[in-house]
């Protein structure tokens, strides 16, 4: 997706080089496409416990830490990622999280 802002979280920022954190980036949005006919938003969280936010919506992305995902999701959706977190069997845990992550209207 061309020309989505995504930011970056200052504690990944401060975490993380500049190199990493946009291999992360790329990696999600190779992953985005095969999503393209969902309205909700893309999660992709990597083992080390980084996730990237892609909101088709908004045409916003993030970058953040683990915690602020594991917030707001509960019941067998966190204990499927708490299952891989601790033991990543793949290098991406993908998950979707209803709606626009930045709470703007779907005006499709």
């Amino acid at each position: 997706m061309d020309n989505m802002t995504i930011e970056v979280h200052g504690r990944i920022a401060k975490k993380f080089s500049k190199e990493y954190i946009e291999s992360v980036v790329t990696d999600a949005l190779q992953i985005l496409p095969s999503y393209k006919d969902r309205k909700d938003t893309l999660v992709v969280i990597n083992p080390r416990r980084v996730a990237v936010i892609l909101d088709k919506q908004a045409f916003k992305g993030s970058v953040l830490p683990l915690d602020f995902i594991e917030q707001v999701i509960e019941g067998a959706m966190k204990a499927r990622l708490e299952k891989w977190l601790s033991n990543p069997v793949a290098p991406f845990y993908v998950m979707h999280i209803a709606g626009s992550w930045f709470g703007e209207p779907d005006l499709s």
